[in-house]
């Protein structure tokens, strides 16, 4: 019995010392009264945990101690709700230092290179939601008079541009830095609470980049199989975007529309009632756009106490300039907006080819009319309405 009590003994103490922390976080927080509080959460992919905390000692010094078999993201939370984003690797010590105020836009980082590409691209976008905040917040400011025009154009250009290139620094990014878990990151960052800076079907070809170097390097880490999975998700995405568009190419079935008009109010298609809608599809900021859009107030005019309503689906890139030319042109009919402009999977599920173009819809949801403007879609809708 005393020998079996010692055995036991021996094999706890052995799956202990299995047990042993191989990663150290260190930090050195300046500015910091002592016993402040900096908490360690862990970031999964269902959702975030706090697993430890620490109090800073006099000289601001804190330690966290973990014992991981994968790389893995994790945050330090500070009291004034800032956050320094870190990745995790076995066998690393990593050492924070930095100053308690604004210290997620003020740190430093070493002994973990995953870490510092983590700091580099929270450093681009911020630069970017900055620049583009401003260009937006110019724009908006600028008297409405004519000879501002030039001036306006000038700031759309320029916000237009600022995305574009942080869209190219993400992909390039992910391209040069795919084998470390920071692509991952990349790959879900945010331009707002609504964008994010890659499309998934779009740039399909970065998540597969990612996908395939965590899969070699780590295939049972949690990350690599929210990213196979998510890759399953986008490929049934891609199959149902293309049995509508052959739904669509049959005009029996029609796939419904949803995205924000000028107010950020999400609107449908196809709960309208009424007797004929013209489904729109265009570029208010496309040049000789006016005409276009002063041909549809007429016909909005002539028709909409006739039971006839306009959802006009916008394709420009540049929001607050779309908004702006709305608000100038007194648009009320259901003006909406895609984002993904010229990308829009809206309007590849219906069968869009070129811009503009528009389709009347009955109330048994069948199209009587294809890209018919000016007097040619009154003369339609006149004709409909007889019957």
């Amino acid at each position: 019995m005393k020998n079996l009590l010692l055995s036991g003994l021996f094999i706890l103490l052995a799956i202990s010392c299995g047990k042993k922390s191989n990663v150290e976080i260190t930090g050195a927080i300046k500015e910091a009264t002592a016993g402040t509080k900096v908490y360690l959460e862990q970031i999964d992919v269902a959702g975030k945990k706090i697993i430890d905390s620490a109090k800073l000692n006099k000289q601001g010094h804190f330690n966290f101690k973990l014992n991981i078999t994968y790389p893995s993201f994790y945050s330090l939370k500070f009291p004034n709700k800032e956050q320094v984003t870190i990745i995790a690797s076995p066998d690393e010590k990593i050492e924070i230092s930095g100053t308690l105020k604004d210290i997620q836009n003020n740190y430093w980082v070493e002994g973990s290179e995953n870490s510092l590409w983590i700091k580099l691209l929270n450093f681009q976008l911020q630069r970017t939601v900055t620049l583009t905040d401003s260009l937006q917040k110019a724009y908006r400011t600028l008297p409405e008079d004519k000879s501002y025009d030039s001036q306006r154009e000038e700031y759309s250009k320029a916000w237009s541009e600022a995305l574009t290139k942080q869209v190219n620094f993400t992909r390039d990014f992910i391209i040069k830095h795919a084998t470390s878990l920071a692509a991952y990151y990349a790959l879900y960052q945010k331009i707002n609470n609504n964008l994010f800076i890659l499309d998934e079907i779009n740039d399909l070809h970065y998540f597969k980049v990612v996908a395939s170097s965590l899969s070699a390097l780590y295939p049972e880490s949690q990350y690599t199989k929210a990213i196979m999975n998510h890759l399953k998700q986008i490929g049934q995405a891609i199959r149902n975007q293309q049995l509508a568009e052959a739904i669509n190419n049959s005009e029996k079935s029609l796939p419904d529309i949803k995205l924000p008009d000028a107010k950020g109010d999400s609107l449908s298609l196809l709960p309208i009632k009424s007797k004929f809608v013209v489904l729109e599809f265009g570029v208010l900021t496309a040049q000789q756009s006016q005409t276009y859009i002063n041909d549809l107030k007429k016909v909005y005019q002539k028709f909409k106490n006739r039971g006839v309503e306009i959802y006009q689906v916008c394709l420009d890139k540049n929001k607050f300039l779309w908004e702006d030319l709305v608000k100038k042109n007194n648009i009320t009919w259901k003006c909406v907006r895609d984002e993904y402009a010229l990308q829009s999977r809206v309007a590849a599920t219906w069968n869009v080819k070129t811009i503009p173009a528009n389709y009347i819809i009955d109330q048994n949801m069948e199209i009587v009319g294809k890209n018919l403007w000016g007097s040619r879609l009154e003369d339609r809708l006149n004709d409909l309405l007889k019957k």
